[in-house]
């Protein structure tokens, strides 16, 4: 089974007196990919020195040596993603977690195109999906054209294993990045937090990236991957215990929030 993730705005600075070494690009996870990290990351680098840095990195003000650090992104300390990553998500993980050898989670990023959550080491930059880097452009459209051939590629992986399930949590503007569309031997569902009040239906904002934390949680405790669809939602439906609902709407996973 694969999950894909998105990654988060917010990010946990590894501590540079525990993690070991810096970034390596070619120890990375698809090593087919290292020449475009490596134009990313120096394009980066050229945006960080700018004097518009701030904005088109997204910034904040009160955290202005964001910027200083990405121009030396690669003398930052790394550590895996799963402590890197902070935020609603990545608090429904947890970071010490062992990823079973039968399933992967793979993180979209607008730096290093896509991270194995279970073998690599990332630095925290600040970088998203919308940002406007020197002479690439948009992120997401650069890094579009350049990683079509591996979600091809990963789909072709899936359907030749037990489990041909691939569990969508990313948000609109990652899976743009890379799209990935069910086939006649693999499923892609698509995770959609939605609330019900009185019948009525509503696409959740801002307990969705909780819901699909919960969502991948789930799904890495279970003994064993869903190798169907339905099994899928049979192992959510017993992870949440009644708290949420989740119905198949065709390629569609829907996870239902039901106030009164």
């Amino acid at each position: 089974m694969l999950i894909l993730l998105p990654p988060s705005e917010t990010k946990t600075r590894p501590d540079p007196g525990v993690a070991a070494g810096a970034l390596d690009l070619g120890a990375l996870a698809f090593p087919e990919l290292t020449e475009q990290r490596a134009t990313m990351l120096r394009a980066v680098q050229r945006t960080a020195a700018g004097k518009d840095a701030a904005t088109r990195l997204g910034v904040p003000a009160s955290a202005p040596e964001l910027v200083e650090r990405m121009i030396a992104l690669e003398d930052e300390p790394v550590g895996p993603p799963l402590t890197v990553y902070s935020g609603v998500l990545f608090d429904q993980l947890d970071p010490s977690i062992e990823i079973p050898a039968d399933r992967r989670v793979l993180v979209q990023s607008a730096l290093l195109g896509v991270v194995d959550a279970a073998t690599d080491r990332i630095p925290a930059y600040r970088l998203s999906a919308g940002s406007t880097v020197a002479r690439l452009g948009k992120a997401a459209t650069w890094w579009a054209r350049h990683l079509r051939p591996l979600g091809s590629r990963l789909l072709g992986e899936e359907a030749e294993g037990p489990s041909p399930v691939v569990i969508d949590s990313r948000s609109g503007a990652y899976r743009t990045m890379m799209p990935m569309h069910s086939t006649p031997t693999v499923t892609v569902l698509e995770v959609s937090p939605v609330q019900e009040r009185s019948g009525t239906r509503k696409v959740v904002s801002h307990d969705a990236k909780r819901y699909r934390g919960w969502v991948t949680r789930v799904l890495l405790d279970a003994a064993a991957p869903a190798s169907t669809p339905d099994e899928v939602v049979d192992q959510l439906r017993a992870g949440f215990g009644g708290t949420l609902g989740v119905e198949l709407e065709g390629d569609r996973l829907a996870i239902v929030d039901r106030v009164s």
